[in-house]
């Protein structure tokens, strides 16, 4: 056993060397192009502030009683408009189901290794971690664009962050901001091979047949929202798989979308990600390894603005005009993260 152990750790090891190994570092200068010499802290600080209407709108008793907007929701809850939920030590505690959208994260897709438009910064290296290759062509067929993006977790309760309703059960009180997930840290996140041994269901869904049904989430996706039975398909964004930075055959945008979704998906499949919704998620949340496409909303706010959640797998016909502008967008994202969350609310 211990044996196996030194063989496993050595390989990953040698994998970091790898990835630490690649061209194409950073330079001080390209984060700073990105960032808008660190003013992107405060764009991204403000739009997501000001963007926390996307709450809305609110159920009580699964009755929408607030509304903004014709923001997009569905009812997750049915049955009678009380629950009751087991507290410590043990007392039923009886109560109000309640629903929303609520603000947990962004997620930065970058295709500069360690630059972080959210705080204006970045980590100038002699080495490169992870990839640059934005754009790239796939050495076989010579055709095929890859768009490869590092990303980035940031655990950002903006309710805590503003010492606002922290009394109400139904909203993140708990930490503070912070990386939750580095990319460039992650040797599966570079390699699809490796990323397949760890997922081996990504062979059950890498066949005409599966990736044909992806049509009909994409359709929903436009719609309305995805299909979660459809959990390898990500609309028009693309699959699901591999979970790595690889994202081939979409564009700058919508590439970004789909590693933000891949983000997500894999954070949930290594339960740092837990499930919210239905009844299951009433009293608490529960361990969801395979991601609720439908209980996630996201848009971009860095370096343009979409001021509206989208789905999961939404067209960018609908929504992404005027989203990748030429020597302004630079390939790096800031995307708001909002969960779909029911609460029994006592």
């Amino acid at each position: 056993m211990k044996f196996t152990k030194k063989i496993l750790t050595s390989l990953l090891i040698s994998i970091v060397i790898i990835n630490l190994s690649k061209a194409g570092a950073i330079t001080s200068g390209q984060c700073k192009v990105a960032t808008k010499n660190a003013t992107s802290a405060l764009q991204v600080a403000t739009r997501t502030l000001t963007s926390l209407y996307n709450v809305f709108p609110i159920r009580i008793g699964n009755v929408p009683v607030l509304s903004f907007g014709g923001l997009e929701d569905y009812s997750s809850v049915g049955g009678l408009p009380t629950c009751i939920c087991i507290r410590p030590p043990g007392i039923p505690v009886p109560g109000i189901k309640v629903s929303l959208w609520e603000p947990i994260s962004l997620v930065e897709a970058v295709a500069l290794p360690l630059c972080s438009p959210t705080f204006g910064i970045g980590i100038p290296l002699s080495i490169g971690i992870g990839t640059e290759s934005i754009g790239s062509v796939d050495l076989k067929s010579k055709t095929q664009v890859l768009n490869t993006y590092q990303t980035h977790y940031i655990k950002y309760p903006v309710f805590k962050l503003l010492n606002m309703f922290l009394d109400f059960v139904c909203l993140q009180a708990d930490g503070s901001m912070d990386y939750l997930y580095i990319t460039e840290l992650d040797p599966l996140w570079q390699n699809d091979t490796w990323s397949a041994i760890l997922n081996p269901e990504v062979f059950l869904v890498s066949n005409p047949i599966a990736q044909f049904a992806c049509i009909a989430d994409s359709i929903t996706a436009s719609l309305g929202f995805p299909l979660d039975v459809l959990w390898w398909c990500f609309g028009s964004w693309g699959s699901a798989f591999p979970l790595t930075e690889n994202a081939g055959g979409t564009t700058n945008v919508s590439a970004s979308a789909n590693l933000v979704a891949r983000t997500l998906f894999k954070l949930h499949r290594q339960l740092l990600l837990w499930g919210s919704v239905g009844e299951d998620g009433l009293c608490q949340k529960y361990p969801m390894p395979i991601m609720r496409k439908s209980q996630y909303g996201i848009f971009p706010i860095y370096p343009t603005y979409y001021p509206k959640r989208i789905p999961i797998g939404r067209t960018g016909l609908l929504w992404e005009y005027a989203q990748d502008i030429p020597f302004v967008n630079l390939h790096t994202w800031v995307w708001a993260v909002y969960r779909k969350r029911d609460c029994c609310a006592f």
